[in-house]
């Protein structure tokens, strides 16, 4: 939340307004290439304002959690896919695992001066997705599937409760103010809105990406990424107990 000292009091607009974002969140782990999240963000809708009337009875936040996204290929080792993260030798396989939230925020607006604005938020709509692109060489021993697939189940557990994570993180916001600057009152309403998604993502994916994160690493140093004999459910449960989280 920012704040740049009192303002004057001001009337809030009778109208709120929604501006919608979608984001995805992926994280790079450099000594792990078998589950690897990389860094985007994909901004849909920034800078699109329209008026939404009040729900008399309506929930102020409203989460949809999708189904996670599995899409799996095997490749010729001489010539990968292209959009395939790098492997390090000896290694034949990777787990791309992909985190994806989009928000939409309703608030009411109020003009501090020309240059800046304070947002009251009102409401909250917020999609939760999940993805895994499962890279597998031609050839592989089965031993290098179920690992991949153990990176993939470690994933779907923390996900499993996004729905909660995003409400919790959501009814905490619902009345809290940011304040924006910008050329005009829309740009300066448009940067506060970037802060409450901002404060969303930095939340959410705290409770979610990180732990899981860290659950893939701790699976890939019991398993030395795949090579040791231990049972990977076994392995999942000594590395999700090791991280907590959820």
């Amino acid at each position: 939340m920012v704040g740049w000292g009192p303002a004057p009091a001001f009337q809030r607009a009778p109208q709120p307004h929604v501006l919608q974002r979608e984001t995805r969140l992926v994280t790079p782990l450099p000594l792990n290439r078998r589950w690897l999240l990389a860094a985007a963000a994909a901004i849909g809708g920034a800078g699109l304002l329209r008026a939404r009337p009040a729900a008399a009875q309506e929930s102020p936040v409203r989460v949809t959690r999708e189904e996670p996204i599995i899409v799996r290929t095997q490749f010729d080792p001489r010539r990968p896919p292209p959009e395939m993260p790098p492997l390090t030798p000896p290694e034949a396989g990777v787990c791309k695992t992909t985190f994806e939230l989009s928000a939409s925020v309703t608030y009411s607006a109020e003009r501090l001066s020309g240059l800046t604005a304070r947002i009251y938020v009102d409401g909250l709509d917020i999609v939760t997705r999940l993805r895994f692109d499962i890279y597998t060489a031609q050839g592989a021993p089965p031993k290098l599937s179920a690992h991949e697939e153990g990176h993939r189940a470690i994933g779907e557990h923390y996900y499993e409760d996004a729905a909660r994570i995003a409400d919790t993180i959501g009814r905490r916001l619902i009345g809290t103010t940011y304040d924006g600057s910008g050329a005009d009152q829309e740009a300066a309403q448009h940067d506060a809105f970037e802060k409450v998604v901002a404060e969303i993502e930095r939340a959410y994916m705290a409770r979610m990406r990180s732990p899981s994160a860290a659950a893939n690493e701790r699976f890939d140093e019991i398993t030395s990424h795949g090579l040791d004999a231990i049972d990977e459910a076994d392995a999942i449960a000594v590395a999700i107990a090791a991280v907590g989280g959820r």
